[in-house]
């Protein structure tokens, strides 16, 4: 059996849009509301849209291309994104998203949105 590619349903495609749209404006309001559940911590969530929403080069991002989706035995899925950065003295953006369909329609949560560690000089 071969791997298949999986890909991002269309609720999920949107929010990822959206959510970038509210970093892109600096909109945390917004962004905070995009996501179906709570931060574990506002603060560090907070730190961490205002870092990597100067980071993004938003002009190249394509969700198709840029976000992977897993899917864990019970269904969940995480979705995994890296986003390029708009020069090369940065690291990419990454962002995670926890995705689960329940009897009301899709909860679609945030959980990371962080530039990338550069371990290269460790």
């Amino acid at each position: 059996m071969q791997n298949q590619k999986l890909f991002l349903t269309p609720q999920e495609r949107s929010r990822i849009v959206n959510l970038l749209d509210a970093a892109r404006i600096d909109d945390w309001a917004r962004f905070k509301a995009l996501s179906d559940g709570d931060f574990p911590n506002d603060e560090s969530m907070r730190e961490q849209f205002d870092g990597s929403r100067l980071i993004i080069d938003y002009d190249r991002i394509d969700p198709e291309q840029q976000f992977a989706v897993g899917v864990d035995p019970d269904g969940f899925r995480l979705i995994t994104g890296q986003l390029a950065p708009r020069d090369d003295q940065r690291q990419q953006v990454i962002m995670t998203i926890y995705s689960k369909n329940l009897n009301d329609g899709p909860f679609i949560s945030v959980w990371t949105f962080h530039e990338e560690l550069d371990i290269s000089s460790l």
